[in-house]
């Protein structure tokens, strides 16, 4: 990476020390560039990276095109490449995150504008909706045909529609749950298990605002970054052939980690 950087004409005729001294300090930056940075309550990294709107990714980049954060609100929240998907926590070790949509992070109840399909948000992204995942139902429009019984809530709230509201089982973005409809407009929403195991249909809003969990284990390119820390490298992205790079000292790429680079070194210094 740091060849990709040409010394100024200026620094050439430098005494040796000083030649040095600046080579030492510029590979400092251009690494420093890719470090964990943190938003709000956890840390941007590898495969994640931090993007802006006008800020092109570096080639290599930081992390997987599809795996970029914009972090705002003071840093205190995180969106995935400034979409409606919220980021409010992520699992490198499980390789998950837990996300919400816009709607439901304000003070306004968002179920009154929940009548879209959550999958539609994520059909193009390396992520999957968890199978751990509970199916929460919304039915607006019911004209007189409004679900009765058990496990219906009614989750009007300070809508200017009815709405109710039903925990329908695990979710399944190909299969929506089965239960009574009537004539309503029906969707179904991804939330967390865990909060769905101890809540009811009446906890809709928290249960919106808590989110859902993601994985993206699987994803191509991404590559072993352990080993290449391990190996003392830092992890990188090629773009041109979409896999993971391995940043080495001295600026050197190597496809996933730093170890023919130190076995050419022994073999130096035997």
């Amino acid at each position: 990476m740091a060849a990709a950087h040409p010394l100024p004409p200026a620094v050439v005729s430098l005494p040796a020390s000083l030649l040095l001294l600046f080579l030492l300090h510029h590979v400092h930056v251009v690494d420093a560039e890719c470090e964990p940075v943190a938003c709000g309550n956890f840390t941007i990294k590898y495969p994640f990276w931090l993007g802006a709107p006008s800020h092109p990714p570096p080639e290599p980049s930081c992390g997987h095109p599809a795996f970029e954060l914009w972090c705002g609100g003071g840093n205190a929240s995180a969106s995935m490449r400034g979409s409606a998907i919220q980021v409010l926590s992520i699992d490198y070790g499980a390789s998950s995150l837990v996300a919400s949509h816009s709607r439901f992070s304000g003070r306004v109840d968002g179920v009154c504008r929940a009548d879209f399909n959550m999958s539609s948000s994520l059909a193009l992204s390396p992520f999957n909706i968890s199978p751990s995942n509970m199916a929460l139902c919304l039915l607006f429009d019911c004209n007189g045909t409004e679900p009765g019984g058990r496990g219906y809530a009614n989750a009007t709230a300070t809508c200017d529609r009815p709405i109710f509201a039903y925990l329908g089982g695990r979710y399944d973005r190909d299969t929506p749950p089965s239960i009574q409809t009537g004539n309503c407009t029906y969707t179904y929403l991804p939330v967390l298990g865990s909060e769905a195991a101890v809540s009811t249909a009446a906890n809709y809003s928290s249960l919106l605002k808590a989110g859902f969990l993601l994985d993206w284990a699987g994803t191509g390119g991404i590559g072993d970054c352990p080993a290449c820390v391990a190996s003392g490298g830092q992890c990188r992205y090629r773009n041109a052939i979409g896999a993971l790079a391995c940043l080495c000292p001295g600026g050197k790429l190597r496809g996933s980690t730093c170890a023919d680079i130190q076995a050419a070194d022994r073999l130096i210094t035997r």
